[in-house]
């Protein structure tokens, strides 16, 4: 069997803020495997982006480990994390705050190429910008002189400049509207299929991750809570927080009902984090046994949902 290319364990990371703690990450763990890609899906303040940037060393994760091609990244000292660098990459969510105004596109697409010895001529440039349907002529442009959907396509190249591995896709199309949106995943999938990278894409929009992903992990309050390949998942959700996501996708025909689940209340504060499922303080169905620690049942073909009524199907 394939060997994960990166290997997430017990991940957490906390703030401190005010004399308190945040929880903003509470015990993650799941793998990446080489091409694959991974849908990271869940509510605004879940914990999503926080663990990404703890799994780039973007930010020192509170404890945990983030294992790649066997290396352990939270182990190594900087001058070995930054040779790694070149094969871990980001495409940031807004694009017009990702992109230094002072530079060129070229100057940008250069940029980690110098950064990593990288660096031959002017046409690894042109290829760059050629690859994700940009013409020669706006490598001497300025971010102020590019269209939104223009400038996410410099951030994407820019990150696949040194053909990275794994890279890490943090709500990429959340700034476009729905044309551009459609072109960019088109985009990205010719891209990952002709460089065969692992993705991590983030998002808490679930057609677009149904769209691009192979398998989806589904997070809230700083935990996973089911994961699975997609189309199980979507189509056999097991937790009662999944499904409820799951039945406020919109639906193109209106003359097609869905029944909608809905939870009480809002998400708890993530200054107190409680025992049991993160969910007890809103799902219509808690009982005493959700107040206890709950495990991660298997349901078959890599699906597995840490929700007591997913024990009916294990």
């Amino acid at each position: 069997m394939t060997e994960p290319l990166l290997r997430v364990e017990n991940l957490v990371k906390h703030y401190r803020e005010g004399g308190s703690t945040i929880h903003a990450v509470n015990g993650v763990s799941f793998e990446v495997y080489p091409g694959e890609a991974v849908g990271l899906v869940g509510e605004s303040g879940c914990g999503k982006s926080t663990t990404a940037r703890c799994i780039l060393r973007l930010e020192d994760p509170t404890s945990g480990r983030i294992v790649f091609e066997g290396r352990d990244l939270t182990a190594l000292p900087p001058s070995q994390l930054r040779e790694l660098r070149q094969h871990l990459q980001i495409v940031f969510q807004d694009p017009h705050e990702s992109l230094n105004p002072r530079f060129t596109v070229r100057r940008t697409l250069r940029e980690p190429l110098f950064l990593h010895g990288l660096y031959r001529d002017e046409s690894q440039l042109t290829d760059a910008v050629e690859h994700v349907n940009l013409e020669r002529d706006h490598l001497r442009r300025y971010p102020h002189q590019l269209s939104g959907g223009q400038k996410q396509r410099v951030g994407v190249a820019r990150a696949m400049m040194t053909h990275p591995q794994f890279v890490v896709l943090d709500e990429p199309t959340s700034s476009l509207d729905m044309s551009l949106r459609i072109h960019m995943l088109a985009l990205l999938r010719r891209l990952q299929r002709e460089m065969n990278m692992a993705y991590l894409f983030i998002s808490h929009d679930l057609s677009t991750v149904r769209h691009l992903c192979d398998r989806v992990l589904v997070m809230y309050l700083g935990r996973i809570i089911e994961m699975g390949p997609t189309e199980e998942v979507f189509n056999r959700p097991r937790h009662v927080y999944t499904r409820a996501l799951l039945s406020a996708i919109p639906i193109p025909d209106p003359t097609v009902k869905r029944e909608r689940l809905l939870l009480k209340g809002e998400t708890p504060s993530p200054r107190q984090l409680k025992p049991g499922c993160a969910l007890q303080d809103r799902c219509p169905f808690v009982t005493e046994e959700c107040l206890r620690p709950v495990p991660f049942y298997p349901l078959g073909n890599g699906h597995y949902a840490a929700c007591r009524l997913a024990k009916e199907d294990a």
